[in-house]
């Protein structure tokens, strides 16, 4: 096995990478940020040959390709 510098290259036997959890004290979240909201999200879902008989392509949509 790889020494810890091959790892964490910070790491050495003077300055050892802690990963240890007991000093670490649990929380509970109360809310979630969702960064990824958008007001004007779009999903568009069908064929391959569908898809490809969109032409021109939509930045703002997902496109979900189904079998």
């Amino acid at each position: 096995m790889a020494d810890i510098k091959t790892f964490y290259p910070g790491g050495s036997s003077t300055n050892p990478v802690n990963n240890s959890t007991a000093s670490v004290s649990a929380t509970t979240a109360t809310n979630v940020d969702d960064q990824n909201s958008a007001n004007n999200a779009l999903v568009w879902t069908g064929t391959a040959a569908q898809y490809a008989a969109l032409g021109s392509k939509d930045a703002n949509t997902l496109y979900f390709v189904t079998a």
